[in-house]
């Protein structure tokens, strides 16, 4: 036969249930006792029936669970010896050792953490002589009186780090036992001062940028440019020219070169005093050689085995506002040529196929931070609807003539537009073959 557990570690006036497993014979029943004593006693602890409050004690059951309840306090001997023998042989026993606690113990891990500004740490709880492990997160310390200076935690213990270590520094994570909210454990947390990135912008491109583009890093411990000396953006190892508007962001240039194969390209920060941040690798990522229409329906709305790699525009680099809005399309209507006129609207634009041969239509584009001849524009489907001349139109407007062979598939059409950075966008169903 056997007891289970065999072992357990109780706080007082806590409980565990037992299982008693008879083997061999009919009878299950079991004679329960606490270091010899039937039953057990308030000093040893008690067997009590299951669910039962207060407890009632149990010496002989043919149930195949009860309820041992620790004593108020730590009893001696300690632990304490659970037996259940067999009532249909008596020499077969079995037994389990219970360790009884004054209170429940708390502890958090990892116990000490050195963490980066806006560093994201997860901490997990066990609460020791208790079946009840749930506990209330706190950030505690001598600054931490207003919110968000030490960080904060979540009710699932993921702790975010403050932009900056507070003063006095000292910060403890606190998980504070929900069985008995006297208990807590702690954990010990740093705020590093040294440079750390956290993230890039852009994170990833593609091979073979033409232009080149600004890089912004994000991150803490930089050293502002002005009053100076400031913080030097390492690019593959190279330092280039940096501005750094804060301690906690730095912009510097990506050359054409820089990207120019697929691989990744490492980005440290180094502060005037020669220490380097964690090194973060830009992605440059191998272009895609031609574009895959992946056709969906309410009759097939899903499709799988599909992969797709996504980069992020160049522009997201670039700090100023409403400079990240690049090939966004704000707009787009008929442009008229005889008036050399645009009238820009949000409706799909119709293309009218001829009878035969092919026909021409005009229209114009409108994106906030402009659109030009540089760029490349495509319409979606076989290559039957093509783009055959691009001019700007002024103000950020660009006038582009389409070719409409007779043959061409009737339905909505996506126009494709490609700076020479390789960042790419869609204008979704704005086109209408009729």
């Amino acid at each position: 036969m056997n007891v289970s557990p065999s072992t357990a570690t109780l706080a007082a006036n806590h409980r565990v249930t037992l299982n008693a497993q008879v083997n061999g014979t009919s009878n299950t029943g079991v004679i329960w006792s606490v270091n010899g004593i039937a039953g057990g006693n308030t000093a040893l602890g008690q067997i009590c029936a299951v669910g039962s409050n207060p407890c009632q004690t149990v010496t002989n059951t043919t149930a195949p669970q009860v309820e041992y309840l620790a004593p108020g306090a730590t009893p001696s001997p300690n632990p304490v010896s659970v037996a259940a023998v067999s009532a249909a042989d008596s020499t077969k026993s079995a037994s389990a050792q219970v360790t009884v606690l004054n209170h429940v113990l708390v502890s958090v891990q990892p116990g000490n953490v050195t963490l980066s500004p806006l560093a994201v740490q997860g901490f997990t709880a066990s609460v020791l002589g208790t079946g009840n492990q749930n506990v209330v997160w706190q950030v505690q310390g001598a600054a931490c009186s207003i919110a968000g200076i030490c960080g904060a935690i979540n009710v699932n213990g993921t702790y975010t780090a403050p932009s900056a270590a507070p003063t006095p520094d000292a910060i403890q994570v606190v998980a504070i036992s929900s069985d008995d909210t006297s208990q807590s454990g702690i954990a010990n947390v740093t705020i590093s001062t040294d440079a750390n990135i956290l993230t890039l912008h852009p994170s990833s491109v593609y091979a073979g940028a033409a232009q080149g583009f600004t890089l912004r890093v994000d991150g803490s411990g930089f050293a502002a440019s002005s009053p100076g000396p400031a913080s030097t953006m390492l690019i593959g190892g190279t330092a280039r020219i940096t501005t750094c508007t804060s301690a906690l962001e730095c912009t510097a240039p990506v050359t054409p070169a820089d990207v120019a194969v697929a691989g990744s390209l490492s980005i440290q920060i180094q502060n005037p005093s020669g220490t380097r941040s964690n090194a973060v690798a830009l992605i440059v990522a191998a272009p895609n050689l031609s574009d895959e229409v992946i056709p969906l329906s309410s009759s097939a709305p899903a499709a799988t085995g599909k992969d797709i790699i996504v980069v992020d525009p160049t522009t997201a680099g670039v700090s100023v506002p409403g400079n990240d809005v690049d090939l966004n399309v704000g707009a787009l209507g008929t442009f008229i040529t005889a008036t050399n006129s645009c009238t820009l609207g949000g409706s799909a634009i119709p293309l009218q196929r001829p009878a035969s041969g092919t026909s021409t239509a005009d229209i114009c584009i409108f994106s906030q931070s402009g659109l030009d001849t540089s760029m490349t524009y495509t319409v979606s489907g076989s290559g039957d609807v093509a783009v055959i001349a691009k001019q700007p139109a002024g103000l950020g407007i660009i006038h582009l003539t389409l070719q409409i062979p007779a043959n061409a598939a009737p339905g909505a059409r996506t126009l494709f537009i490609q700076n020479t950075n390789l960042d790419k966008t869609a204008a979704s169903g704005v086109l209408e073959v009729n």
